[in-house]
C-alpha cells in the first residue's frame, strides 16, 4: 500500500504497532509474517497490512533451546499466511490455530491447519484443474521412479507406480469432464474407451510416432495398442485386483480377497506387478493432446485471437480469457440480468422477442455475473463496440474489444464453430452504437 489515508487522500499514515512472527511449523519456518497497524493522524482512520517474507537464516524454534522465560505471557493466535506466486492464478492461504509467548512471537500450532486457494468446483467440475493434478502426479512419478538402475525392491517401485496410474486416470477423466460426461470408474481402459473418437485418434497417432513404437515398426513388428497396455493395469491376479489397489494394499492379508475367489486366504507370490515402460509415454501424450484440443487452441487454429489474462477490465466482463470476436467473424451481445430477466426469474418480453427473431449460434450465462452472452455471425457488418439498445433491450456489443470468457465456454464455442453450424446474423435489429441503455 502507499501508506496514505484513503479517507483523507494524501495524508501520510503513521505506524501504531508492528509485530513479526516466525512459525513453529518446520515446513513454514523460513516464512516470516510482518503485521503492521497504521493510523491517520488527521482523521484517526485505522488500517493494517500483512507481509510474508522469506528468511532462510538458521534459527531454533524449540522452547527449551531458546531459554524462554516461564513467566512470559502466552497468547492464542489464529495464524494466517498468504502468498501469491507470479506463475499461479490465485493466492494460497494456510491457516492454523497457534499460541505464542510474548516477546518471542514464534507461533506454535495447537491443531491441524487448513489450506485453500479459492478454487470452487460446481456442477460442471473443472477439467483443466483435473489435468493440473494429473501433471503434478506425473511430475512426482518422474522424480521418484528409479532411473539408471533397478528398483531396490517393490517398496521402492510401488509408490512411483501408484503416482503414474493416478496421473493416467486423472488425465483421462479430464477429457470426459470437459465434455460434460461423469459416468466413469477407476478402469483405465473403460475410461479411455469413453473418450471422443477424434481424441483417441490423435492420442493413438502420437503414440504410434513415439520412439518406443517407431523402433518396433523399424523391426517390422506391430507396436502394442494403448488399450492393451491400459488393460494390464485393470486386471491383476485373475481379475481379483487392479494396480490401483495393489500399489496401496499390497501387504494386506489375502483374506481381503472375495471368499468366492481362489485367492482368498491363499499364500500368493504377487508376480504380476507391471513395470511401467509404455504407460509413462501414454500419460505424457494424454497431457499434451488434452491441451491440443482445448478451446483456446482450437479457436486459435480457426484464426481466433484469444489469450489468457487479456480481457477488457470492468465489472461487467468476466473470465480468465480474452477473445476478440471479430477475429472469428463474430459479434457478441452481452445482456445484463435486469434487461433480460424479471425479478421472478422469467425472461422479459423484449428479451424473448430478441431471441426469437435472432436465435444465437451459441449462448451462455454461466458465471458471467448475471449477464447472458449471445453469439452471432457478423455478416461483414462493422458493429460498434459499446453499450446499445437493440429493440428495447439494453446490452453491450462486443466485436473488436476483448470479451472475457471462461475456458469451458471457449471449448463449447469451438465445438459450435467446428461443427459447421451456420451462424445467424442480427436481422431487423436497430443498432444505435454507443447509445447508453
Amino acid at each position: 500500500m502507499g501508506h496514505t489515508c484513503k479517507k483523507c487522500g494524501d495524508q501520510k499514515l503513521i505506524v501504531r504497532s508492528a509485530n513479526v512472527f516466525r512459525h513453529g511449523v518446520e515446513a513454514l519456518s523460513p516464512l516470516v509474517k510482518v503485521e503492521v497497524d497504521y493510523v491517520c493522524p488527521g482523521c484517526g482512520q485505522k488500517t493494517g497490512e500483512e507481509h510474508v517474507i522469506t528468511d532462510n537464516k538458521a534459527y531454533r524454534i524449540g522452547m527449551a533451546e531458546r531459554g524462554a522465560t516461564p513467566t512470559s505471557e502466552v497468547k492464542h493466535h489464529h495464524a494466517t499466511l498468504t502468498q501469491t506466486l507470479s506463475n499461479h492464478r490465485r493466492s494460497t492461504f494456510v491457516q492454523f490455530p497457534a499460541v505464542f509467548r510474548v516477546g518471542e512471537n514464534v507461533l506454535f500450532p495447537t491443531f491441524e491447519g487448513n489450506v485453500q486457494d479459492g478454487t470452487a468446483i460446481d456442477q460442471y467440475g473443472d477439467p483443466d484443474l483435473m489435468l493440473e493434478f494429473s501433471e503434478q502426479y506425473f511430475k512426482l512419478f518422474r522424480s521418484i521412479m528409479p532411473v539408471g538402475r533397478l528398483p531396490s525392491s517393490l517398496v521402492e517401485l510401488m509408490p512411483a507406480l501408484h503416482l503414474l496410474v493416478v496421473a493416467a486416470e486423472l488425465g483421462l477423466k479430464a477429457y470426459l469432464i470437459r465434455n460434460d460426461e461423469t459416468d466413469f470408474g477407476h478402469s483405465l481402459q473403460q475410461v479411455y474407451d469413453n473418450l471422443d473418437r477424434s481424441h483417441r485418434n490423435e492420442i493413438e497417432l502420437r503414440f504410434a510416432k513415439s520412439v518406443l513404437n517407431t523402433n518396433l515398426a523399424t523391426l517390422g513388428l506391430e507396436p502394442p495398442s494403448i488399450k492393451k497396455i491400459l488393460r494390464i493395469y485393470d486386471n491383476t491376479y485373475g481379475g481379483e485386483s487392479k494396480v490401483y489397489m495393489d500399489t496401496r494394499y499390497y501387504a494386506e492379508p489375502t483374506t481381503t480377497f472375495k471368499r468366492s475367489s481362489n485367492l482368498h486366504g491363499a499364500s500368493l507370490v504377487k508376480s504380476h506387478n507391471p513395470y511401467p515402460i509404455f504407460l509413462q509415454e501414454i500419460v505424457s501424450i494424454l497431457i499434451d493432446t488434452y491441451r491440443f484440443f482445448s478451446g483456446h487452441e482450437r479457436l486459435g487454429r480457426l484464426g481466433g485471437d484469444v489469450s489468457h489474462g487479456t480481457r477488457e477490465p470492468g465489472n461487467d466482463n468476466h473470465g480468465d480469457w480474452g477473445l476478440v470476436p471479430s477475429s472469428l467473424g463474430l459479434v457478441v451481445l452481452s445482456v445484463p440480468q435486469p434487461a433480460g430477466v424479471s425479478a421472478e426469474g422469467d425472461k422479459l418480453k423484449a428479451f424473448r422477442k430478441l431471441l426469437s427473431g435472432n436465435p444465437p449460434a451459441f449462448r451462455t450465462d454461466w458465471m458471467y455475473g448475471g449477464n447472458t452472452l449471445l453469439f452471432y455471425g457478423d455478416c461483414e457488418k462493422d458493429y460498434i463496440d459499446g453499450h446499445s439498445m437493440l429493440n428495447g433491450v439494453g446490452c453491450r456489443v462486443w466485436r473488436h474489444n476483448r470479451l472475457g470468457m471462461h475456458a469451458r465456454d471457449l471449448n463449447l464455442l469451438a465445438n459450435v464453430l467446428e461443427s459447421g453450424t451456420k451462424l445467424g446474423c442480427l436481422s431487423d435489429v436497430h443498432l444505435a452504437g454507443n447509445d447508453k441503455p
